[in-house]
């Protein structure tokens, strides 16, 4: 049942949003965040999450206080669950909205004493929290929409905000030296993400090296940031030597990815955490590229998903399969995304 808007008027006090998932789903969560400091502009907003995550959030300007559960190490045995939920109890949260359906995020839920928890439906659910709401990719694609469904479920939300995270000014100013060193501080910057953690969601690196070869052909005033991971050094023989004006930018803190997405004018990636990273860090125009995990994603413009647009292997977990079941090998569906049809959206 939705609270009556007199009833919520300067209530919650404090309110903790829970979401533990990889990179990308705490990035879709900062919608959430916006919106309950759009419905409750009063309220403290805390946000519980993982180790890996905790650089996207730390200078968040509308957090209050990050808690960090290590649900993979130090945190991951019940006693430890039981530990936390009473230090949680002690801040005396007046909600809880729980963005991720894992069993330990519920079983932290069922040890709160929040009058207001709300999450998605399964396993535990119903002892867990006292709202609930669905978590079907056929119901619900959008992961921002499902996350603003667990506010909806208590308040009205008048606009989806924006994807965010905050960028400390040491950082920028880091940001700026690094671009300065490495002579691309006068260019035009393209961001190229082409990494991802399955390799069915990852667009043929070929391609990415033809679209920074017309990018940066196109003017002398044009550069391109290409990022990698920790998990993708593979890739950096694919670019390395190609043009002066192109960097790889390796094994970069999160914080200081964002900062350098900031400073481009358009990104080109997979459907991975960092292609998101660069909507929050505030990117003009991101182009997310899918294929295994295609859906009619609506994203705010001028940022656009761009789908293979054919039939697909997409598990209701909206997480790829681990192998193309047709190819055995590169993805099929990801080789119908053309480099005319990025460029052309690039020209735009």
């Amino acid at each position: 049942m939705v609270l009556d808007a007199q009833e919520m008027e300067n209530i919650p006090s404090r309110v903790l949003i829970i979401d533990t998932a990889w990179l990308g789903d705490v990035l879709f969560s900062t919608a959430l965040i916006g919106a309950v400091n759009s419905v409750w502009p009063n309220a403290e907003i805390q946000l519980l999450t993982s180790p890996r995550a905790e650089q996207l959030v730390a200078d968040h300007p509308l957090l209050s206080r990050v808690w960090i559960l290590d649900k993979q190490g130090n945190d991951r045995n019940f006693g430890a669950i039981r530990k936390y939920a009473a230090a949680l109890n002690a801040e005396t949260f007046d909600v809880v909205l729980c963005a991720h359906p894992s069993f330990r995020s519920r079983l932290l839920c069922m040890q709160l004493d929040v009058p207001i928890k709300v999450g998605y439906r399964g396993v535990l659910a119903g002892r867990a929290f006292t709202h609930l709401v669905h978590n079907d990719l056929g119901i619900e694609p959008d992961h921002v929409q499902r996350r603003l469904n667990l506010l909806r479920a208590i308040a009205p939300i008048v606009e989806t905000p924006v994807l965010r995270v905050g960028i400390a000014d040491d950082t920028v100013r880091w940001a700026s030296n690094w671009l300065d060193e490495k002579n691309l501080t006068a260019k035009t910057l393209l961001a190229i993400i082409p990494g991802s953690a399955r390799r069915t969601k990852q667009w043929d690196v070929k391609r990415f090296r033809k679209v920074v070869e017309e990018w940066i052909s196109r003017s002398a005033d044009r550069g391109a940031l290409v990022f990698i991971g920790p998990s993708e050094k593979a890739l950096i023989k694919d670019f390395n030597g190609l043009d002066p004006n192109l960097v790889c930018v390796v094994e970069e803190p999160l914080r200081n990815c964002a900062a350098l997405l900031s400073s481009c004018v358009a990104a080109v990636g997979n459907d991975t955490g960092v292609s998101f990273l660069a909507v929050a860090a505030g990117c003009p125009k991101v182009f997310v590229l899918y294929g295994s995990t295609q859906v009619n994603y609506d994203f705010p413009a001028p940022h656009k998903a761009l789908a293979a647009g054919v039939p697909c292997c997409l598990s209701r977990t909206g997480h790829g399969e681990a192998r193309c079941k047709w190819t055995g090998g590169p993805p099929w569906c990801m080789g119908e995304i053309s480099v005319e049809r990025v460029l052309a959206e690039l020209q735009k």
